[in-house]
């Protein structure tokens, strides 16, 4: 069922009610006619089964209510992020391209009908477009079959319809945006929409897209030698008897060939700080299954990376006589070649990490709050030369060319760089190991040979002096041993409108929507921003996603200094029951920051709300307080200590 603009727009505004409407209300607000939204909630009912969810509750005094809109909102979402709700025309060419590729991809005979909803065109359109694209199947040696009543399925070898997929496939589509695709489940194009969406089942995609991804990583090959390398492999595992190789073997040899290359190009592969050990291991242990099975592959880049890298190849290639008393085996050069990639590119990236201080700029919505918060987060564990925070909208592609690395938390679906480095709105554990790849950690500083020093000092201290508290002189000197020399400066900020009258209590609220709206409706009875404030957050939030909860159970909305701001201000909204943002965390937001920032000055704010925003131990003190007079003091004493 495909819903079209009247049926979303009448779901959207029931997801806002909290009570029973009735049809004549729904009408009046919606400008519908109340025949027509009846129609309307029969296809919304209808919609609401096929994707089971609980369907619309019916009184016949009271209207209608939606229930459970915690699990029918982010199906809505998705539907909506995925499906075209108005009719669109395709041209004569997309039509026929899609026809093809659905044929070629289903096992079912797939109905007129079908086609008809998914390409809003008639019957008779169908059929013509059909008999279309029969000369190309025909001359593939496939058959467009048709069983009267039921529909058309294409016929023939499975393996020759594959291939025709993957060729037609490749030529009609924009592979930027299916990569785009792939990364974000969103489309830039109504052509790109059709073809993925209704081709595809997501969650087997992103399967095989975790599987190319992992054969990415271990070797760039050419697309066009895609095919031999798939047919190396299935060669590969059918001739190899699933033996075990000896693990303490095999972990000396190759512990063997990078202490040799280690000692060569003064690299540690076996301890450093990327997983290369793991990688180059997981390698040889196939190389060997190959060579022992006869297994021949190429390189499709050997006689290019020999141009460059004839040196590393010889190395390694002296390596592996060297330890061939170990493990007695004949590596071609074409293998060899293929570990060569693996040390050379380890050892270019040593060399950009010892000599590279790069510039940074990192990339968010508003380029306000959750920038700041990172870049304040990479100041403490890398070094780099500079760092500069943007909002998407200011980002200019030729903006490239002043930075090392992009940093961003969203999809740039039109950079496709090395520069450009995605990350999550608040750092986690892969998103540090990606930037360590490209950035070097800071060093710091040896605190137990600090603290090897404390016994000495109290010593001295004890001869010289009479101790009234030792436990507390104990805990006072630790602390100063262990802390940042010197103390911080205090910080510098502005003034900006922050009293009770901006804190707001609340047992519950039925939608996120509505929660954003609580601060932002504070704020504007206060003449701090204007309506259009709250509608930039929602749009923020519709189209990037809820990126703006950066920490478990806390968000803080903002949007760009434009967007009707008309002071500094900060607004503090507690939900007592939570409720839920659909972000990565699963857990309901209960506190909410609403900040309306107009100054460069108020990014010290920024910085200190990201602090306390992250200090768990704070946030539920503000969660669990009984008054705005404590949330106040609270959340004030944060932002100036």
């Amino acid at each position: 069922m495909k819903l079209n603009q009247q049926c979303i727009q009448i779901l959207d505004f029931l997801m806002e009610q909290e009570d029973f409407k009735n049809i004549g209300y729904i009408s009046s607000e919606l400008g519908h006619s109340e025949r027509s939204v009846r129609y309307s909630l029969e296809k919304i009912d209808v919609f609401l089964g096929e994707q089971n969810l609980p369907a619309l509750i019916r009184h016949t005094r009271k209207g209608v209510l939606l229930p459970e809109k915690n699990i029918v909102s982010p199906v809505v979402n998705k539907f909506k992020q995925r499906i075209t709700p108005k009719k669109y025309r395709y041209s004569q060419e997309e039509v026929q391209q899609f026809l093809l590729l659905k044929l070629l991809l289903s096992e079912e005979v797939l109905p007129v009908t079908y086609f008809e909803e998914v390409l809003f065109i008639s019957r008779s359109s169908v059929l013509n477009h059909l008999r279309a694209i029969e000369g190309e199947l025909f001359l593939n040696n496939l058959d467009l079959s048709h069983q009267p009543r039921h529909g058309f399925l294409v016929t023939g070898n499975l393996i020759t319809k594959s291939s025709l997929f993957a060729r037609s496939f490749l030529r009609f589509i924009n592979i930027r945006e299916f990569y785009q695709f792939l990364d974000s489940e969103n489309s830039l194009s109504k052509k790109g929409e059709l073809f993925f969406y209704n081709l595809f089942e997501m969650e087997v995609l992103q399967e095989v897209n975790l599987e190319a991804r992992s054969v990415e990583e271990n070797a760039n090959r050419a697309m066009d030698e895609l095919d031999k390398a798939l047919e190396t492999i299935i060669g590969s595992l059918k001739q190899y008897h699933h033996g075990q190789e000896d693990e303490v073997v095999i972990d000396a040899f190759v512990k063997g060939i990078c202490e040799k290359m280690g000692e060569i190009y003064q690299v540690d592969f076996v301890n450093g700080e990327t997983d290369f050990f793991a990688q180059i291991k997981a390698h040889i242990k196939l190389m060997i299954r190959r060579v022992r099975a006869g297994v021949i592959i190429e390189n499709p880049i050997f006689n290019e990376f020999m141009r460059d890298n004839r040196e590393i190849f010889m190395r390694v290639k002296e390596s592996l006589e060297a330890l061939k008393t170990l493990l007695p085996i004949s590596v071609s050069s074409q293998e060899i070649s293929f570990l060569a990639i693996y040390f050379a590119s380890e050892v270019q990236r040593n060399l950009q990490t010892e000599e590279m201080k790069p510039n940074l700029l990192i990339i968010c919505p508003e380029g306000v709050a959750v920038s700041k918060m990172i870049a304040t987060q990479l100041e403490k564990m890398f070094e780099f030369e500079s760092i500069q925070t943007i909002g998407l909208r200011k980002f200019k592609q030729e903006m490239m060319t002043k930075f090392d690395f992009v940093i961003s938390t969203v999809d740039l679906p039109d950079m496709h760089d090395s520069k450009v480095l995605r990350i999550h709105s608040y750092l986690q554990k892969e998103d540090l190991e990606l930037l360590q790849k490209h950035l070097r950690m800071k060093l710091v500083k040896d605190d137990k040979q600090i603290i090897n020093k404390f016994s000495k000092i109290l010593a001295i201290i004890g001869e010289n002096t009479q101790i009234n508290n030792l436990s507390k002189l104990e805990f006072d000197l630790l602390e100063a041993l262990i802390s940042d020399e010197g103390e911080s400066p205090k910080k510098d900020i502005p003034p900006f409108y922050f009293t009770e009258e901006t804190i707001m209590l609340e047992k519950s609220c039925p939608t996120w929507r509505r929660a954003i709206k609580v601060g932002t409706k504070c704020l504007e009875d206060l003449s701090i921003v204007e309506p259009s404030y709250h509608e930039k957050i929602i749009e923020n939030l519709k189209t990037y996603g809820p990126y703006m909860v950066i920490a478990p159970g806390v968000a803080i909305a903002h949007a760009g200094a434009n967007d009707g701001v008309l002071m500094d201000g900060l607004g503090v909204t507690v939900i007592e029951d939570g409720i839920l943002f659909y972000d990565r965390y699963e857990e309901p937001v209960h506190v909410i920051f609403t900040l309306a920032l107009n100054t460069k000055e108020a990014h010290s704010i920024v910085e200190q709300l990201m602090k306390l925003a992250l200090n768990e131990e704070k946030m539920n003190k503000i969660k669990l307080a009984s008054s705005k007079r404590d949330i106040y003091h609270y959340v004030k004493s944060a932002i100036f200590e």
